[in-house]
């Protein structure tokens, strides 16, 4: 001490393992002293042994040679299970039983047939109404499809991670070790890694790469658990989602590796934190969406329309389908990738929708305290008239360069300036005003969604589809009959015809104002795929049609009565 007298007193330990020595404070090594010290602490705290296996039952968790037995032999219980899940759709039944045998036998040949596995299905889905909104506050309406991704998984007694395919000439084997990619975290905060230049590096060098996926959902859980060190799993997968076609072809592989993960590391996780964990893993690829996708995989069920909200997370009314109609999802064959290109566009959006508000709050200070998310933006919200809201909007200028954020936004700003511009390429130009009013229009249509379908209202639900796609639609047709880029939807003029419309008594005028009237601009479609919904619309007895999922490319989704459906 500062008095000469000794305080500590250094002696040498003969020890049998070198592993309890921690040569370097890398964060792999971290995370196996934090998982040495927790399991030590349990079996101080509990006289019973601790059980490090699988929590699942003979039902969930067997062999691979006795699930296949399972399958040879049809009973009533497979019988009852397919009918639940799939329907009484006998063909169908059996695609799906010719499905799980065949990702079984990869996983056998790969890994071994004697090896216990469980079964994890994530089924595609569609959002009937609540586009691009999930990470504004606001709700989608879910309903699953028939295309799924099967996934078999088993438990590795290390931190590897194996993945194979049933389709391997597309789909190459992954292979990765969680210990050796965990020594790149910043611990401190998740989006710090997932910005970091060796992440955006890795995926350039393999864009569009499926193991980007699996990587995403391990990594996610292993950075929400620091003090666990995840045991590894081999992995056979396959899919019938088509890919970069708007029904979460990529978030089912998050959504089952993630589920396997979980229930084989023997966590228990809330559905609000699972879904979570999903929608931040997949910021890993480079997308910065949120976790709709992955909730509407998680929680879709045959025939219901589930009604989800988020931030914070709930789930809503879930009602049945209309019985009348059917939902028909039509592929353009244009694909975009999250992973990819696309991209930049998708995270463009996104900062519209950050620096967008930022601007909004900022030359709206009287509201400002109001307004945490889009979804705030609504007259009963702010306690304001619709007109109201539309005059805010034109003080947030319609077009927008990089340096015209940096010049109007207030210092405090800076950090959400930079953090937002990192994710993306400069596409010359934003457009927030337009970002904006789309969200807030559209979290209005989504929550009038349910009503409308319990209400059997489905023909003024589809005149709802049909504005909501005009939120992404890019192109209409010309005089000649091709279609053309669309002019400025968002101007000043276009605003103040709306307040015009507002303050007249003419009930139609009064009626196309309204908030949840407007499509507003995100501009996700393409030119091929604004021409499948106009075609498709054009057929009697279809209530409405619009894009489905992130856009770019994809798929359309057409509501249409049952009789209809051979004309569509």
């Amino acid at each position: 001490d500062t008095e000469g007298r000794r305080l500590y007193r250094l002696r040498a330990v003969a020890i049998d393992n070198p592993d309890w020595i921690q040569g370097f404070n890398s964060p792999d090594e971290l995370v196996a002293i934090q998982d040495y010290v927790r399991r030590t602490k349990q079996r101080r705290q509990r006289p019973v042994e601790v059980v490090e296996r699988p929590r699942l039952t003979a039902k969930q968790y067997a062999t691979v040679e006795r699930w296949l037995a399972k399958l040879e032999r049809p009973s009533p219980t497979l019988r009852r299970w397919l009918v639940k899940i799939y329907g009484a759709h006998e063909d169908l039944h059996a695609e799906k039983v010719r499905d799980l045998r065949r990702v079984l036998k990869c996983y056998g040949r790969r890994f071994g047939f004697d090896e216990k596995v469980c079964i994890v299905r994530a089924p595609g889905r569609i959002n009937l109404m609540g586009r691009h909104v999930d990470h504004r506050g606001g709700m989608t309406n879910f309903l699953a499809i028939h295309r799924e991704t099967m996934a078999v998984v088993g438990l590795r007694e290390d931190q590897n991670v194996l993945a194979v395919n049933t389709a391997p000439d597309r789909f190459g084997p992954v292979e990765f070790n969680i210990s050796e990619l965990i020594g790149r975290f910043a611990w401190s905060d998740w989006i710090n890694f997932v910005n970091s230049n060796w992440v955006r590096n890795m995926l350039y060098a393999a864009p569009g790469d499926w193991g980007h996926y699996i990587k995403a959902a391990i990594l996610r859980l292993q950075h929400r658990f620091q003090d666990v060190k995840i045991r590894g799993v081999n992995i056979a997968l396959s899919g019938n989602v088509p890919i970069a076609a708007g029904l979460s072809s990529s978030s089912t592989i998050v959504v089952a590796t993630l589920q396997a993960a979980i229930a084989l590391n023997g966590f228990d996780l809330s559905s609000q934190q699972f879904i979570d964990l999903c929608g931040e893993g997949e910021w890993f690829v480079g997308s910065r969406g949120g976790a709709g996708d992955h909730a509407a995989i998680y929680l879709g069920q045959r025939g219901k329309v589930a009604q989800v909200g988020y931030l914070p997370f709930r789930v809503g009314k879930i009602i049945d389908a209309p019985r009348h109609y059917q939902v028909i999802i039509a592929n353009s064959y244009i694909q975009a990738t999250k992973s990819s290109a696309a991209k930049h566009t998708f995270n463009a959006r996104v900062a519209d929708y950050n620096l967008g508000l930022a601007l909004f709050k900022q030359f709206n200070p009287q509201i400002a305290g109001a307004v945490e998310y889009v979804r705030d933006i609504h007259p009963e919200k702010l306690g304001s008239t619709t007109s109201d809201i539309y005059r805010m909007l034109l003080k947030v200028p319609e077009r927008m360069t990089r340096e015209d954020f940096k010049s109007l936004l207030s210092g405090e700003h800076q950090e959400l300036i930079e953090t937002n511009f990192a994710t993306h390429a400069d596409p010359e130009y934003y457009h927030p005003r337009g970002v904006i009013l789309y969200g807030a229009a559209e979290i209005a249509r989504s929550r009038m969604c349910v009503d409308l379908l319990e209400g059997d209202q489905v023909e003024r639900f589809g005149q709802l589809m049909q504005v909501s796609h005009d939120g992404d639609r890019v192109s209409r047709p010309g005089p000649d009959g091709r279609y053309q880029p669309l002019p400025s939807r968002c101007s000043d003029r276009y605003l103040q015809g709306l307040i015009s419309d507002l303050a007249s008594e003419d009930p139609h005028r009064v009626l196309r104002a309204q908030l949840y009237m407007q499509p507003g601009s995100y501009a996700c479609s393409t030119p091929e795929i604004d021409q499948m919904v106009d075609i498709a619309s054009a057929v009697p007895g279809v209530a409405g049609a619009q894009i489905a999922g992130a856009g770019l490319g994809g798929c359309i989704m057409v509501l249409a009565r049952k009789e209809a459906v051979p004309a569509v």
